[in-house]
């Protein structure tokens, strides 16, 4: 065989791979179209991961195995796109106004007395019909199963920075930010009547907990620091116990709802200590009164990549407020950027750069517009 020969055997194979590749588009749309009717996320890493790891095995020859990864890796990441643009001309925006007081069954993750329920009562307003959850992924599964309407989740604080779990879980699970909240936390050192500092041998809390309160803990480092579910199921595990070397870090709410004593106050490392909760919901919600926007994108391990993407945000004169960046699971070196700017989604400006990013970028969502705390 000659050159022309190889060439006109590889052209067959492309016009076969062309006709593969559409049929391939075709199906994703499908999928898309089922993951819209039945709430579930476009991005599912663990199926891509999958996807990869069974077509490797399926090479005779070996050494094409960084090839072929590259090679599904960029398909799937053309499918995500194919499928998020279905997604977004299917979306139906609710235009219920942020600033009103929501109806509906809520759910946070802890106990009474957790920040989390806090911060729920000061959206809200007391007197709601509210359900608790040991982990925050159970509250996004009361959310995906209808067991409640929204759900309040801690994000950021201002002393430790991002719960990045947080930020992981809305991307699985494809819900909305539909308001947030701000709330000052302080941190006690909580006990039984009759505790001292010098009798504490164990001490349980979120490990938000500790880390807010690591300068005070540092001076007693004879304590094992026992990592529990939320501050407010930490005090209730010190109740339980019934034992005066426990101790819990805590909110003065959650010491008072359990009858025990603060003993030591306010031991947070920072003053101004606070932490921002997300309202999540099923559906995306916005007016004209929300004034704040969340999105995530893909970015990709090249040079320029964040600037040509940012550089939207400038040129439309948008305020950012926050970016985080999350790596994809089971792709090395390749990140999601969530992004909060000033903004509304029906001005011209937003608009615009919102159009840039998501066609610049391999997988874009829309995560809420919603008016920013107060």
């Amino acid at each position: 065989m000659d050159l022309s020969d190889y060439r006109k055997e590889i052209d067959e194979i492309d016009e076969e791979m062309t006709r593969l590749f559409e049929r391939r588009m075709d199906i994703s749309v499908k999928v898309a179209e089922y993951k819209i009717n039945n709430k579930l996320p476009i991005f599912n890493g663990g199926r891509e991961a999958e996807v990869i790891h069974k077509n490797v095995k399926r090479l005779k020859n070996s050494s094409y195995e960084s090839l072929i990864r590259k090679y599904f890796n960029h398909l799937m990441e053309l499918s995500r796109a194919l499928q998020q643009r279905r997604f977004n001309e299917c979306n139906n925006c609710s235009t219920e106004a942020n600033g009103k007081i929501r109806d509906g069954k809520l759910g946070f993750q802890g106990l009474e007395g957790s920040f989390s329920e806090e911060a729920m009562i000061k959206y809200f307003g007391e007197d709601r019909e509210t359900s608790h959850y040991e982990t925050f992924e159970d509250v996004f599964e009361a959310l995906k199963n209808n067991e409640i309407d929204y759900g309040i989740l801690p994000v950021e604080n201002t002393s430790t920075g991002a719960i990045t779990e947080v930020y992981d879980l809305m991307n699985k699970y494809g819900f909305y930010i539909v308001g947030e909240e701000c709330i000052k936390i302080n941190q006690h050192l909580i006990g039984l009547e009759g505790a001292t500092l010098d009798n504490i041998k164990e001490v349980y809390s979120h490990p938000q907990g500790f880390q807010q309160s690591s300068e005070f803990l540092k001076t007693n480092k004879q304590w094992i620091c026992i990592p529990y579910y939320n501050t407010a199921t930490s005090v209730k595990k010190v109740y339980d116990l019934n034992d005066i070397t426990k101790a819990a870090i805590g909110s003065e709410r959650a010491a008072k709802l359990y009858g025990l004593k603060i003993l030591a106050h306010n031991i947070n490392n920072q003053y101004e200590n606070q932490t921002r909760f997300l309202i999540i919901g099923r559906n995306l919600e916005f007016d004209e009164n929300s004034d704040k926007v969340s999105v995530v994108f893909s970015l990709e391990d090249e040079v320029g990549t964040l600037y040509s993407l940012l550089k939207h945000f400038a040129e439309n004169n948008i305020n950012l407020k926050n970016i985080e960046s999350r790596p994809i699971k089971n792709s090395p070196w390749k990140y999601l950027l969530y992004v909060d700017f000033e903004g509304n989604l029906n001005s011209i400006e937003v608009k615009n750069a919102l159009k840039l990013i998501q066609k610049n970028s391999g997988y874009f969502k829309l995560l809420g517009n919603y008016k920013k705390f107060s």
